[in-house]
């Protein structure tokens, strides 16, 4: 069969282009589908609150975490009111501010993975949060409608696509680009020479590929929020960030140190967003706000006594047990109700790290989805294996297991955490294992307890007990 001409065009095409349309139709065309789709429809008026949060809903980490970064109360989303379904994020915060979260979730769960170059994507990532936050207030604060203001935080986030698409699935030319840098050339000099335009340029034929480039309207806003990122990545007293921090004062007519202030603030909510999203990592290239030393020590103490008092909490597990019949009224919602299982092993239960592994509908796969407590992004990362691989013929429906020293854990999980003290349980559905709960201390170092064991039972059964109550 003769090549297509889209094939005739993508050959004779320039190094950069080929590239993008690899990444956008190979690698990434469930992403790009997905993008897609949100802005469809949440620029269609038509469209209902539930027709969005169905999109969403599709996948179980994406709407676990658009769900925790819309009850993130610091982040000024919804402060006491208590988000449970993404029908109601539609209605409390708009669809547009829906379509940011889900567009930073997305981001976070498609590209920031693990690969030969993470530290380049959580960078990008990190820097594509953190111009998106600012883009946004300076928009605010310019006096623009709330939707509008929104669509700079879309449009600063997109423009950090090129870079993380290229760091996950660029292979060779990610190679040569990294050696470049090793080097020392300028990166927009190496940019060129590797790819025949800077990772920017790149962003846009990514966006172009997927039929979305209409989003980067070139902003002024964006742009100085974007060479703010950039600049501010680990320290806020450098001459170019002392710069723009100026441009933005004169810009707003606003005191030099009210602005610099202002813009500390907003890096704080971008470092918040990055947590709420499971992506902590990205927040090494986002500058935390200068902090006096009495505040610095008051903020250790403070973090002392929140891991002094990590611990089995009695009352605290019976009302996130009871709290828990109330999360899902289907098996829709069950990402809701495993989202709050999670967090009832963290918070009441005093576990570090609590993951939720789900086996993939074709059966083939088992692999972290969902996740609560301190450092996890990295483990859920870890957590995925080949289900027949694994010994699914030893586990039975409703086992419960807390491996320790006198009783190893299976191979396959000490090679991907590490970690030979932890708690483990299948998750079971209709008599099917469907996942697995994965619970450690590993973060503090602390001993697992009969205690911590007990509760961690306790939650793992109410979970199944509720699942199999829901109608379908």
């Amino acid at each position: 069969m003769s090549s297509s001409p889209p094939d005739r065009r993508s050959a004779e095409a320039p190094p950069f282009r080929q590239v993008a349309q690899t990444i956008a139709r190979q690698n990434l065309p469930a992403f790009g589908a997905t993008l897609h789709e949100v802005f469809a429809a949440t620029d269609d008026a038509a469209k209902s609150g539930q027709q969005i949060a169905e999109i969403i809903l599709r996948d179980p980490a994406l709407t676990s975490m658009v769900l925790r970064a819309a009850n993130t109360a610091s982040l000024g989303y919804v402060g006491q009111n208590k988000v449970v379904t993404v029908s109601r994020a539609v209605v409390v915060l708009g669809m547009n501010a829906v379509r940011s979260l889900c567009l930073s979730a997305l981001a976070v769960e498609k590209l920031a993975t693990a690969s030969a170059f993470r530290p380049r994507v959580l960078a990008a990532l990190g820097m594509a949060l953190h111009a998106a936050v600012q883009a946004r207030d300076l928009g605010q604060r310019q006096g623009m409608r709330r939707d509008d203001a929104e669509r700079l935080f879309v449009e600063a986030l997109l423009g950090g696509i090129g870079d993380m698409a290229f760091w996950c699935h660029g292979a060779d030319y990610a190679q040569r680009l990294q050696q470049l840098l090793d080097a020392g050339v300028p990166a927009p000099q190496a940019e060129q020479t590797v790819l025949g335009m800077t990772l920017q340029q790149f962003g846009r034929e990514l966006l172009q590929a997927w039929d979305l480039q209409a989003v980067l309207r070139d902003s002024p806003q964006v742009a100085l929020a974007d060479s703010l990122s950039r600049a501010a990545q680990h320290d806020w007293d450098s001459a170019q960030t002392l710069q723009i921090t100026q441009r933005i004062a004169t810009l707003l007519d606003s005191p030099l140190a009210d602005t610099r202030l202002r813009l500390q603030h907003n890096a704080e909510q971008a470092r918040l967003l990055a947590h709420a999203l499971g992506a902590g990592g990205a927040t090494q290239w986002i500058a935390p706000p200068t902090v006096e030393p009495e505040a610095a020590a008051e903020e250790e103490a403070a973090q002392a006594a929140a891991l002094a008092a990590a611990a089995p909490d009695a009352m605290l597990q019976l009302r996130m047990l009871t709290e828990m019949v109330a999360v899902a009224s289907s098996r829709r919602d069950l990402p809701l109700l495993f989202q709050a299982a999670l967090e009832g092993l963290h918070r009441a239960v005093g576990l570090d790290r609590c993951v939720l592994c789900l086996i993939s509908p074709a059966r083939d796969r088992l692999a972290g989805r969902l996740a609560a407590g301190q450092d996890v992004s990295e483990l859920r990362l870890r957590l995925q294996w080949p289900w027949p691989a694994t010994p699914d013929a030893a586990w039975r429906p409703g086992q419960v297991e807390w491996y320790c020293a006198d009783r190893p854990a299976p191979d396959f999980l000490l090679a991907a955490t590490g970690v030979g003290d932890c708690f483990v349980a299948t998750l079971t559905v209709d008599q099917s294992i469907i996942g697995m709960f994965y619970a450690d201390q590993w973060p503090s170092r602390r001993a697992l307890t009969a205690d911590g064991f007990d509760g961690f039972r306790r939650f793992v059964v109410q979970t199944e007990m509720i699942v199999r109550g829901l109608p379908r």
